[in-house]
């Protein structure tokens, strides 16, 4: 091993070379946050919507009285309608 060529290759490098560094200052008051009122409009309809029920309870005990008293009726073409949509809707 050589060393004098390590010397040679540290000084072409300057890897002995120490740099100075600045004294950071601090920064002057303090950092803001704002959030504008298209924002804060988002943020009250997110939340209304999580705290809205996933299910319709109203709708779906209407319906099941209906369906155990048997007086539900459903449009055959209506339900075949809606088929025919979905599956156009999802083929494409």
């Amino acid at each position: 091993m050589r060393i004098d060529a390590y010397n040679q290759i540290s000084q072409i490098y300057g890897s002995k070379q120490t740099t100075r560094t600045r004294e950071v200052t601090k920064a002057r008051g303090r950092d803001e946050l704002t959030i504008s009122s298209a924002g804060r409009d988002y943020q009250i309809a997110r939340q209304a919507v999580i705290a809205a029920p996933d299910i319709r309870e109203d709708k779906v005990a209407a319906i099941k009285a209906k369906m155990a008293d048997g007086s539900y009726q459903v449009s055959a073409d209506s339900f075949a309608a809606k088929v025919i949509a979905k599956y156009e809707e999802m083929s494409l």
